[in-house]
């Protein structure tokens, strides 16, 4: 710092540990990092935009002025924090220095590691592109890390909004005095962060677990070129290039499965775990965590509580799932032990992944699972991401007396869908499409509304066809697709089609023709039984073939 701060401008934080200097001074450090990448952006700008007007927008200087105005004082931030963490509390009788010394050296915050240590000062010498290609680097060897941002069910990835506090410390990061960066730099530093992401490796402490003492969030206030900023504990994890010391997976856990056929629960009984690895000081404090994959949404995350101070810790809690058993068949279970922090940042000891599909359910007997490292998740494999609700009836031209109707009329009714499985977390915000295929035109489609943020959607929507004879439903085919809307798209999560499936339509072959058994005894039925309802609850296909 060029400069000396007034005693006035410290902050009084004698009250910290050592431990919690040693964590401020971590985040410190990734800011100055952020202020090299930031710089270089400004000064890409600063040769490409000629409009001083438009540039001062774009660079943030015109925030500089206004923290002019609301400041007497220039120091940034993160200079303050250093310097009010620099000066030790005196004994009684000392007075205060009227200057605070320069807050370059940090005397009481514990050194990061050698290889963070390195990794800054290299970033700071490098020119602002090397120093971007650095951060990727290392944020693909971090260590697998969790924040603790509150159990609130997760946006489309959760990652649409910036904020991953709990309601407690969004309420408590409100009360502070919070200066806001301009949007387009948090969004230009934002979206290549959140792109190395790992989804699970965000975290929420256990529920159940009411020792220790309450989370604080660690507020620091930094510039970046003349930018003035509050992030949050949480907010930083995005940016931060991965935590030094990594730990070392090892050990096992006892699991028993069983599953309560009257209330259609599946009964997770976590028994114990032993030889797992020390987190933190020569111990862990470990709890597990269980989702039924590909589904990673907090809905469907169940957790234990934790034990303090225990490498061999015995849980014996039953975690639930009321699941039906078809739908188990298309899941895998993951549970995953982690050590909790008393600061919020939980780390990973392992995991294990069942699939349900194979597993001998006859067997409720414990058994023991050695934890393996964390695996990636590939959703895109899954066969079904729920199922739809309906009913169809086919009333035949003239069935209703005095000639009607007219034509013959394919009735659908939409009643909800079921389980629903999102593509990345969260909830969902779906519709469903029909089509009587070969007619895919536009006049043809008719849609439910939009059902907002529901893994068990409501629609009950009534769709009417007309012109049909019986004869033409023996070639047609009604398809169901069921959408996730999000802000400017939309996409599919899966659908059914409902044919004889025979392959071909009027003599020619088509490729959506291509009904499972089950579709084809749907539509089978309703053409043998006319001006009946005909009741289905099929899943909802990932595998539909393209039309064209």
């Amino acid at each position: 710092m060029a400069q000396d701060i007034e005693a006035d401008c410290l902050l009084d934080l004698s009250f910290l540990t050592e431990e919690e200097q040693s964590t401020i001074g971590e985040v410190l450090l990734r800011d100055s990092q952020l202020r090299v990448l930031e710089e270089g952006r400004v000064s890409k700008l600063r040769e490409s935009v000629s409009n001083p007007s438009q540039l001062k927008g774009l660079t943030g200087d015109w925030f500089c002025d206004v923290r002019a105005k609301r400041h007497w004082h220039n120091h940034l931030g993160a200079d303050i924090v250093r310097a009010s963490i620099r000066r030790k509390k005196k004994p009684k009788g000392e007075q205060e220095p009227k200057r605070a010394p320069s807050a370059g050296d940090l005397g009481p915050i514990r050194e990061p590691a050698l290889e963070e240590k390195e990794g800054a000062l290299d970033s700071e010498d490098r020119l602002p592109t090397e120093a971007a290609h650095h951060a990727e680097d290392t944020q693909d060897a971090g260590q697998a890390r969790e924040q603790e941002p509150g159990d609130k069910p997760d946006s489309d990835d959760s990652f649409e909004s910036f904020d991953t506090s709990s309601p407690e410390e969004g309420e408590e990061a409100g009360s502070r005095e919070t200066q806001a960066c301009p949007a387009i730099t948090i969004t230009a530093q934002s979206n290549g962060a959140l792109q190395n992401g790992q989804d699970g490796l965000v975290e929420s402490p256990p529920e159940r677990n009411g020792a220790g003492p309450p989370h604080t969030l660690l507020t620091t206030s930094s510039s970046v070129s003349s930018l003035g900023s509050t992030l949050s504990g949480s907010m930083m994890s995005l940016y931060s290039e991965g935590d030094v010391g990594s730990v070392e997976v090892r050990g096992c856990i006892q699991l028993s499965l069983h599953y309560e056929a009257k209330r259609k629960e599946l009964h997770i009984h976590v028994i114990q775990c032993r030889g797992l690895a020390e987190a933190k000081k020569q111990r862990s404090d470990p709890y597990v965590k269980t989702y039924l994959l590909p589904d990673k949404s907090n809905h469907g995350k169940r957790k234990t509580a934790v034990k303090k101070r225990s490498l061999d810790p015995v849980f014996n809690e039953t975690l639930k799932y009321k699941m039906e058993k078809d739908e188990l068949q298309s899941r895998v279970l993951n549970a995953s032990v982690w050590h909790h922090d008393t600061l919020g940042r939980n780390l990973f000891l392992g995991e294990v992944e069942i699939a349900l599909s194979a597993w001998d359910w006859g067997n409720t007997h414990p058994e023991w699972f050695n934890l393996q490292p964390r695996t990636p998740v590939f959703p895109n494999g899954l066969i079904s991401r729920g199922k739809l609700n309906l009913a169809l009836k086919f009333i035949p031209a003239g069935a209703e007396g005095a000639g009607l109707p007219p034509t013959g009329e394919l009735h659908i009714w939409v009643k909800d869908a079921q389980s629903l499985i999102p593509i990345r977390g969260g909830t969902v915000d779906s519709s469903v499409q029909c089509y009587v295929l070969p007619d895919d035109s536009k006049a043809s489609r008719q849609k439910t509304r939009v059902v907002k943020r529901s893994l068990t959607p409501l629609f009950n929507h009534t769709m009417v066809y007309d012109g049909f004879q019986a004869k033409d439903l023996s070639e047609a085919c009604a398809e169901f697709t069921l959408w996730h809307h999000e802000n400017f798209s939309k996409q599919l999560l899966g659908g059914l089609r409902l044919s004889l499936g025979t392959g071909s339509s009027y003599g020619l072959p088509v490729p959506w023709m291509d009904s499972t058994e089950e579709e084809r005894r749907v539509w089978d039925s309703l053409l043998q039984q006319p001006g009946l309802w005909v009741e289905a609850l099929l899943p909802l296909r990932t595998n539909l073939t393209p039309r064209t």
